[in-house]
């Protein structure tokens, strides 16, 4: 395995990037604060209803996700802290054992192709107290001047309308 970061999209917020998560059969959303410039060394708690910033990454044709533990405080704990993970960060995996076992499972598909795996990466997001993993085929990253509240709302709505006229295709 290798754990490769994935740099220049955004700063993670050190204090409260308030991650939030919205999917459906077909896609997959992640909406989180990035660092503010602020003179304080303090981490501030944001208000999700006011305070605006947000990154809003869509994650296509995803298999899995999950979210929660570690956070920055046991990250190191964690078995991909070996290969150098670190808190606030975003990763693709590569060569990923996630991977490996969601494909050993869908073997028994009467349909099973092994090089559709091929297109899946796994995605990585590490905040201060929580980390997402995400299996998908590619991800779009959009920067919003909005709230995390009304980022929700936005991508609730999308989510509506992917699922009104989207398909769900499987590996």
């Amino acid at each position: 395995m290798e754990l490769v970061e994935i740099k220049g999209l955004f700063e993670m917020d050190f204090g409260s990037p308030s991650p939030t998560i919205l999917s459906n059969d077909n896609e997959l959303f992640i909406a989180f604060y990035a660092d503010k410039q602020s003179s304080s060394t303090i981490p501030q708690e944001r208000n999700t209803i006011y305070d605006t910033g947000i990154f809003a990454l869509k994650f296509k044709a995803f298999l899995k996700y999950t979210f929660g533990l570690p956070g920055d405080e046991t990250i190191q704990g964690h078995p991909y802290s070996k290969l150098g993970m670190k808190s606030y960060s975003f990763y693709e995996l590569r060569n990923s054992d996630l991977i490996k076992s969601l494909q050993h499972i869908e073997k028994i598909h009467p349909n099973y192709n092994p090089e559709k795996w091929k297109m899946y990466k796994h995605y990585i997001l590490t905040f201060h107290d929580n980390m997402f993993e995400c299996i998908a085929q590619d991800f779009e990253i959009r920067e919003e001047n909005t709230s995390l509240y009304n980022q929700a709302t936005l991508m609730l709505n999308e989510l509506s309308a992917s699922q009104k006229y989207g398909s769900r295709s499987h590996p």
